[in-house]
């Protein structure tokens, strides 16, 4: 998946953006509070990270110490 698709399924804050990397599934979770004040739950693995930007999400390297930028594009089953 190209990664500005992927940052624009987790910015609209439509659902849970589940993927597998290496085998292992992770997700983001976007939250709002109604007031577009959002919030991103990233876990992959033992890592469970809640962000408040999406620039940082797509940053973090909670994915086999990697980025979502660094692996879009080897995401597996991508799904929301």
């Amino acid at each position: 998946m190209e990664v500005s698709k992927l940052k624009k399924l987790i910015k609209d804050c439509f659902t849970t953006i589940y993927f597998k990397y290496n085998g292992e599934w992770g997700n983001v979770e976007p939250c709002t509070n109604g007031k577009k004040e959002y919030s991103y739950l990233c876990y992959y693995g033992d890592v469970d990270v809640t962000l408040h930007d999406i620039d940082d999400v797509m940053n973090l390297k909670f994915v086999c110490g990697k980025s979502l930028n660094e692996i879009a594009g080897e995401l597996e089953d991508v799904d929301w």
